[in-house]
């Protein structure tokens, strides 16, 4: 299981948890205004039925102990062993692989790209060309892809022949993350010796979740491409 399904899986958890545990302290609260208690009949295998009764303690028990399980399971981290700037960079880029990866994105390099029906979706991991040994910075670079434009505007050699893996440049629609965030300011990731990776994860992974693949989700046909076609992210300088 890969690390970014591990995520999904404890916040899909934590939500079952907490709702669980929200419906039985809901249910207390009940038993308890209006002075409640269920009773039922437990049968015995070797006696007489025995008569039980559940008062409003009960399910807040148990809204206690579903909180107290869902929050274990949502402050759940890993522990990592101690990287470099290198390893770092080489850990959250496999994360981000891996997420892409898991959106049926195909991964050649730093490139991404996904067909969807007429479009195509392209993803590019770009360097800060500053990058040293102490800091690595980075951003992420996404396009819309139609073949009809890549003829129209990049078939310099007028071949009629669309390439199998297009890159974000030859997109008609292209954005950087920055330009999707409620900032509109261009971002750049940074790894340093001081980063905390899986904080650093836990921020991009929102990113693509909450930007990225909305952004893709909003072309599915050409004629959704087309209104848009050749506007190009704003933020700094490839």
């Amino acid at each position: 299981m890969t690390m970014a399904m591990k995520n999904r899986f404890q916040r899909q958890g934590f939500i079952i948890l907490m709702v669980c545990s929200a419906i039985m302290l809901g249910i207390g609260i009940f038993m308890y205004l209006l002075d409640i208690d269920s009773s039922s009949i437990v049968t015995s295998r070797y006696g007489d039925p025995v008569e039980g009764t559940i008062s409003w303690q009960t399910p807040i028990l148990g809204a206690v102990v579903l909180l107290a399980l869902g929050i274990m399971i949502r402050f759940d981290k890993p522990s990592l062993p101690k990287m470099d700037v290198q390893e770092k960079r080489t850990f959250i880029f496999g994360k981000i692989a891996d997420s892409l990866k898991e959106n049926e994105f195909k991964k050649r390099g730093n490139h991404f790209f996904k067909y969807n029906g007429s479009v195509g979706y392209c993803a590019n991991i770009q360097n800060d060309k500053w990058n040293n040994a102490m800091q690595i910075r980075f951003t992420l670079n996404l396009g819309i892809y139609t073949e009809r434009f890549w003829l129209e505007h990049y078939d310099f050699k007028h071949t009629g022949i669309a390439p199998a893996f297009p890159k974000e440049y030859e997109c008609a629609v292209r954005e950087r993350i920055g330009d999707l965030l409620p900032t509109n300011e261009d971002r750049w990731y940074s790894i340093t010796s001081d980063t905390d990776v899986m904080k650093l994860w836990d921020d991009i992974e929102h990113d693509l979740t909450d930007y990225v693949m909305p952004f893709f989700t909003g072309y599915n046909t050409e004629s959704d491409v087309v209104p848009n076609q050749c506007i190009n992210r704003k933020g700094g300088k490839r």
